[in-house]
């Protein structure tokens, strides 16, 4: 089996890890943008443990799970599933957060996980960085990047060594 190289992008955010961290978890239904959720009334929120998820709730009770919640270590790192885009299983997705001269780098980094696209990874990866570019610059618009400045999330695809 050949591993697809892993999508990254990043947002470099005005505010501390922590701050970072606890608007991606706590305030998700106020940032995240309306045109990547699935229902037209809806509520977002993320279970902040391992074995949370990230959940859509409609209006009407309806649910869809974005993500099984694998890993969290508040306030550097979340790892979890990623079902939107999925085939048969799901993608993976990493998001971390690191202090850098005041500010804060949110990184995704999103691999093929368990679904074994292989060949339509590539596809796939044109899907992610459209929704992830809009996803992060969301969250930079939310916790106000700085004044006049608008957030500049990149995205790229890395080999297998995490080289572009």
């Amino acid at each position: 089996m050949t591993v697809s190289s892993p999508f990254e992008t990043s947002v470099t955010l005005r505010c501390s890890v922590e701050h970072a961290f606890d608007v991606f978890i706590t305030k998700v239904d106020l940032w995240w943008p309306r045109s990547h959720r699935r229902f037209e009334h809806s509520t977002f929120s993320m279970e902040a443990r391992a074995g949370g998820r990230l959940v859509e709730r409609a209006a009407d009770g309806s649910e869809m799970v974005f993500g099984d919640v694998l890993v969290f270590e508040r306030p550097n790192c979340i790892r979890m599933t990623w079902h939107p885009g999925k085939v048969s299983q799901p993608t993976e997705v990493t998001i971390s957060f690191a202090q850098e001269d005041g500010r804060t780098t949110v990184r995704v980094v999103h691999t093929e996980g368990a679904s074994e696209l292989g060949p339509q990874w590539d596809e796939k990866v044109a899907l992610f960085s459209k929704g992830w570019s809009a996803i992060l610059a969301a969250l930079g618009d939310f916790t106000r990047v700085g004044e006049g400045e608008k957030p500049r999330p990149t995205g790229h695809q890395t080999n297998e060594k995490g080289k572009m």
